[in-house]
């Protein structure tokens, strides 16, 4: 869940594509997850919950 402009400018900035075609979340600062292992919960995607301490996707 992105709750500033400063993080919906990250992730218009890395989830936009490029001149190849291709996007760059796999770089992006808001990452949570693991992309090698087909992990992309990001804060665009998912949310911190505090009784698991882990990133879970929203809903």
């Amino acid at each position: 869940m992105l709750t500033t402009d400063r993080e919906k400018t990250i992730c218009e900035k890395y989830s936009a594509y490029d001149k190849n075609n291709r996007v760059h979340c796999n770089e992006c600062p808001l990452i949570k997850g693991d992309p090698a292992q087909h992990d992309f919960r990001c804060k665009a995607n998912s949310h911190y919950n505090r009784h698991t301490r882990e990133w879970e996707y929203d809903d």
